[in-house]
């Protein structure tokens, strides 16, 4: 699959916790801390604002426990949730193993309700509005 293959290509690129979370391209930083009075410079490093959340996935009907930074956050609810995120996200900006992952089985989630459908149509969880009345 081509995502599996992206996902090896990218695994050598990022740092180990951002394979297994949604960081949304943030990485450990480093710099240094200056001192106020003597201008002293000692080495840092400034780690992203990354907490355990679960996430609802309306296309795989469950909760989806994950790492995911605050950036990522924001992006999701920009995005309109989860499933957006992950489906319409480019896989150089989401830069996770993890987040491909939950595409290939979102992807085959909607495949198989569409199979199930007989062809291309809507999800038929999504009966919010009632068919158009016959003419």
């Amino acid at each position: 699959m081509k995502t599996t293959k992206l996902a090896s290509k990218l695994s050598r690129l990022i740092c180990g916790r951002a394979k297994r979370g949604l960081y949304h391209g943030k990485t450990v930083r480093f710099g240094n801390s200056v001192s106020e009075d003597g201008g002293n410079k000692t080495r840092r490093k400034w780690s992203p604002n990354a907490k355990r959340k679960r996430l609802y996935s309306e296309i795989l009907d469950r909760m989806i426990p994950i790492q995911v930074t605050s950036h990522a956050l924001r992006c999701i609810d920009k995005a309109g949730g989860l499933d957006n995120y992950v489906l319409n996200t480019r896989a150089e900006k989401m830069v996770s193993a993890k987040g491909l992952e939950l595409k290939e089985k979102m992807m085959r989630a909607l495949l198989k309700v569409e199979v199930d459908d007989g062809g291309v149509g809507e999800d038929p969880r999504n009966d919010s509005f009632p068919p158009p009345p016959q003419t």
